[in-house]
C-alpha cells in the first residue's frame, strides 16, 4: 500500500530539499572556511568585483 501512496502523493508532505557541497559535505547554508568550492566562489566574485571598478 505505501508504494500506491507514493505514486499519487497521498500521505506526508515533500520535504524541503537541500543543496549540499560536494567537497565538504555539509548544506551550503553551513559551508566551511576550508572547503576549496567556497574559497574558489568568493575569488571569483571578488574578481568580478574588481573587474566591474576597473575603467
Amino acid at each position: 500500500m505505501s508504494l500506491l501512496k507514493r505514486l499519487f502523493g497521498k500521505g506526508e508532505a515533500a520535504k524541503p530539499r537541500v543543496r549540499v557541497c560536494v567537497e565538504c559535505g555539509m548544506p551550503i547554508e553551513e559551508h566551511r572556511d576550508w572547503c576549496s568550492i567556497l574559497r574558489g566562489q568568493h575569488e571569483m566574485s571578488r574578481k568580478a568585483a574588481g573587474a566591474t571598478d576597473a575603467p
